[in-house]
């Protein structure tokens, strides 16, 4: 019986955090011209304070290792990509979220 219960908890906590919005699970690159499209590692992530608009006045700087071999940063307009997530950059100017990691802030 005491094993139960911490697996049923770990099992209720995983299941309130997982996300089915896809806004939740991409961003916009904000200089969409200045990265090569592909997939990569995140490394790292930065603050940009004070250089966004709207309800975030901030961007967020991603560390890429591309899976080719190179290394890019890109900017993006939201908070939600951690280190160590595999992403994918798009044509369209977008950062994806291929791994299952992920953030779920609080409401």
């Amino acid at each position: 019986m005491r094993i139960r219960a911490p697996l049923l908890l770990s099992a209720l906590l995983l299941g309130c955090s997982s996300s089915h919005d896809p806004a939740q699970h991409e961003a916009t690159i904000v200089r969409p011209g200045s990265f090569q499209a592909g997939s990569g590692v995140i490394t790292s992530v930065g603050v940009l304070r004070g250089a966004g608009s709207g309800d975030d006045p901030h961007l967020y700087r991603l560390h890429l290792l591309m899976d080719t071999g190179g290394f890019q940063t890109v900017d993006i307009d939201n908070a939600r990509f951690l280190a160590g997530e595999a992403v994918e950059l798009t044509n369209d100017g977008r950062v994806v979220r291929v791994s299952g990691t992920s953030f779920t802030p609080k409401r």
